[in-house]
C-alpha cells in the first residue's frame, strides 16, 4: 500500500495583539490589513525557526510604496525579500501581484481562516507564476533547506538558524492508542518529568476518573535560558466512546514555577484558534478548560513564549 504524505502546514494564531499591530500599520483597507497579517503570520513562523527577520526594512511598510505598489514582503537580513500572499478562505490558486515578481527569494502562501483568528502557511513557490494551483505548493518543510540553498549560494556566511529554538515537527499523537499501552517516543508518565517535590494539580472531569495521563517535555530553547517544560495530558474515556481530554504546562524537574507570559494554546483542525491560556508570575501550572472529543476529532497545541514556539498535533 502507498503511503499518501500530506504537506507540512503551519497555522499561526491571530490574537488581538496581532490584529492591533495590523491595525497600527495599515489603516487603509482590508486589503493592507491582510498584508499585515500575512506577514505577521509568516514572521512569527520564522522567529519558530530561528531565522532573523527585520519587518521594518520591508517595501511595503513603506506609505508611499504601499500606496501605489501590491506588496507584502518580509525583509531577511542579507538574504532577501519573501513575499507573503494573501489567500482568501476559499481559494484554491495563488495568485502573485505583478508588482512582487521581481527581486524576490520565494512565496509563501498565506490562507486566513473565515473569522480571522488565524492564518496558515499553506507552503511555498520560489518563483512568481500567475495562478499556481495550492497542491502543486511547496511544503512548508523543504523553505529551510531551500533559504539555506540561497545562503549557501550566494554567500559564505551561513543564514542565522538558532538551532536551539529551530521548530521541531512531529507525527500526530493518537490519544485514543494510549488506551491500549501504545505511547509515541518521548511520551512517560509525568511524575519522572516533575521534580520530587512537585504535585500534579487535577481538576475535575466530570463523574469519570482520569484514565490515561502522559507528558512530555517540551525544550524552547534559548527564550527559557535552555530551561524546559512539561507538556502534560490527561484523557478520559466514556461510555459513548467519546473522550474528555485535560491539557495541562508544567515547569520541569529544578524549577518551581513556570516562566511569566508562556502560552498554551488550543487550535482546532481548520486552524481556528479554540483557547488561550498564558502563564503569570510564579504560576506553578497552567491548564486550559477541559474539553470532550468524538474519535476522529483532530487538534493542535502549542506552547510558546515571546516568537518561539512548538507544536504537537493530536487525534482523538
Amino acid at each position: 500500500m502507498t503511503q499518501i504524505v500530506e504537506p507540512l502546514t503551519f497555522t499561526v494564531p491571530l490574537s488581538f495583539e496581532a490584529h492591533a499591530v495590523a491595525q497600527q500599520q495599515s489603516p487603509q483597507t482590508q486589503q493592507t490589513y491582510l498584508k499585515a497579517l500575512a506577514v505577521y503570520a509568516v514572521e512569527f513562523y520564522l522567529r519558530c525557526l530561528g531565522v532573523e527577520t527585520n519587518p521594518d526594512q520591508s517595501d511595503w511598510r513603506n506609505p508611499w510604496i504601499g500606496k501605489f505598489v501590491d506588496v507584502a514582503d518580509l525583509w531577511l537580513p542579507s538574504y532577501g525579500k519573501l513575499e507573503c500572499c494573501v489567500l482568501l478562505p476559499d481559494a484554491e490558486v495563488l495568485t502573485v501581484s505583478p508588482d512582487a515578481w521581481t527581486e524576490r527569494i520565494g512565496y509563501v502562501a498565506v490562507q486566513f481562516a473565515p473569522t480571522l483568528k488565524s492564518a496558515t502557511l499553506l507552503g511555498f513557490t520560489p518563483t512568481p507564476v500567475a495562478d499556481l494551483p495550492l497542491v502543486q505548493l511547496q511544503s512548508l518543510e523543504h523553505l529551510l533547506t531551500y533559504l539555506q540553498s540561497l545562503a549557501t549560494a550566494t554567500s559564505d556566511a551561513p543564514i542565522a538558524i538558532r538551532a536551539s529554538t529551530a521548530m521541531s515537527f512531529r507525527p500526530t499523537v493518537h490519544l485514543r492508542k494510549w488506551l491500549e499501552g501504545v505511547v509515541e517516543e518521548g511520551w512517560q508518565q509525568i511524575e519522572s518529568l516533575l521534580g520530587s517535590g512537585q504535585m500534579v494539580a487535577v481538576r475535575s472531569q466530570g463523574q469519570y476518573e482520569i484514565t490515561v495521563r502522559q507528558a512530555k517535555l517540551i525544550d524552547v530553547g534559548v527564550a527559557l535560558d535552555g530551561e524546559s517544560v512539561v507538556l502534560s495530558l490527561a484523557i478520559t474515556l466514556n461510555p459513548d466512546t467519546s473522550m474528555n481530554v485535560l491539557v495541562q504546562t508544567y515547569p520541569a524537574a529544578g524549577n518551581k514555577h513556570l516562566p511569566p507570559n508562556l502560552k498554551l494554546t488550543m487550535l482546532g483542525e481548520t486552524g481556528e484558534l479554540l483557547q488561550e491560556v498564558c502563564s503569570r508570575e510564579q504560576d506553578s501550572y497552567i491548564q486550559l478548560r477541559h474539553f470532550r472529543g468524538e474519535a476522529g476529532d483532530s487538534f493542535d497545541i502549542q506552547v510558546s513564549l515571546n516568537h518561539v514556539c512548538v507544536s504537537e498535533s493530536f487525534i482523538l
